[in-house]
Parts: structure tokens; sequence; C-alpha cells
């Protein structure tokens, strides 16, 4: 029997990953990326430059989540944070190992934290359709857990809104003559600055 090339081994591989569809991967990688514009949706209204967070300070997602913590007036112990760090460490599992204990180890820690702040509501519609929540299977767990998550960072940002309303009221009234300092999205933060042409002066 002809034994495979480094090269060939690699295309295998790759062809019969690319062939199945991972519901869980897709789960996660949405999941994480609906978080992660939540977070930077919530940057991009505390801060009134974040371009030099986007743009410069790159930060991971797990600085992200840490910064917007630090900003919660009273939101900073809640128990939704350990989702959405864990939501990350799923994530990381997943896009750094094919498979292994490690990643039963944090969907099971993902599970965990879902089924303390789930509300017997949620809990009782997944039971429904799956029996028991231990038989819910893993990509359900991780779309709802994740949706804990972006309805928590919503009251976040609603708050951190209302709270930069008053600032720039504050602002307004005692700099009257100044340029008003513009909200940025985290589009606009995060976009390359038009390097000068020719014709620009």
């Amino acid at each position: 029997m002809k034994k495979l090339s480094h090269l060939d081994k690699y295309a295998a591989l790759f062809h019969e990953k690319m062939k199945q569809t991972d519901p869980l991967l897709q789960a996660v990688l949405t999941g994480h990326l609906i978080i992660e514009t939540a977070l930077d949706n919530i940057l991009a209204v505390v801060f009134f430059h974040p371009e030099h967070l986007f743009k410069e300070a790159r930060l991971s997602f797990s600085q992200k989540a840490h910064v917007v913590r630090a900003y919660g007036l009273r939101k900073n112990d809640n128990s939704m944070w350990d989702i959405i760090l864990t939501v990350n460490s799923v994530r990381n599992e997943i896009a750094h190992n094919l498979a292994g204990e490690g990643r039963n180890a944090r969907l099971q820690q993902l599970r965990s934290l879902f089924r303390a702040e789930a509300s017997g509501e949620m809990q009782a519609m997944l039971e429904q359709d799956w029996g028991e929540l231990k038989d819910v299977p893993d990509p359900v767990i991780v779309v709802w857990a994740c949706s804990l998550c972006t309805g928590f960072l919503g009251e976040f940002e609603a708050d951190v809104s209302s709270l930069r309303n008053t600032i720039d009221a504050l602002d307004d009234s005692m700099n009257p003559d100044r340029e008003r300092v513009t909200r940025k999205t985290p589009e606009e933060a995060k976009a390359k600055a038009k390097k000068p042409g020719k014709g620009d002066a």
C-alpha cells in the first residue's frame, strides 16, 4: 500500500472536513461573531475615539469583554460574563482543535452555566422539544446561550447609550462653541484612514 505524502494527507483531511456540515461549529462561530459585534457596538458608544481601540490596540474578544465589563455600573458581577467568556473559550477550542476532550469539557461548562442562567420558561421550552435538558444537542445549547448573551449585552448597550446621551448633553452645555465629538459606528472606527493622494493638499 502506497504511503500518502504529507500534501495528500492534508488534502484528504481538508476534503473530509469540508464535505461535513458541522452544526456545532456553525453555531459557535456565528454566536461568537454576534456577541463580538455587540461588544464592539458598546465600545463604540462608550469611547469618544474608539478607533484607537479598534485600529491600534487590536483588542482580542476576551479583552473587549473585560473592558466592557469594567464599564458596567452595576453589571460587572453578572453571571452572564461567565457565559460570554466560556463561549469564547469554546470558540478557541474548536478553532484550534478539530476534536478532543478540551472541546467536550468547554461545552459541558457552557451547558452548566446556561442551565444556571436560563429561566424556567426557557428550560421548559427546550424540554418540550428534547425531553430533559441534558438531552438537548450541543449546537442548540450554544445558540440559546449566545442568545442570552446578546440579550444581556443589548440591555447593557441601551444603558451606556443613555449615559453617553447625558455626557454629550453636558458637553454641549459646557462647551457650546466647541465642535461636537460625533459618535462612530464600529465600522467607521475600524476603517483605515484614507491616505492623501497626489491632488490632496
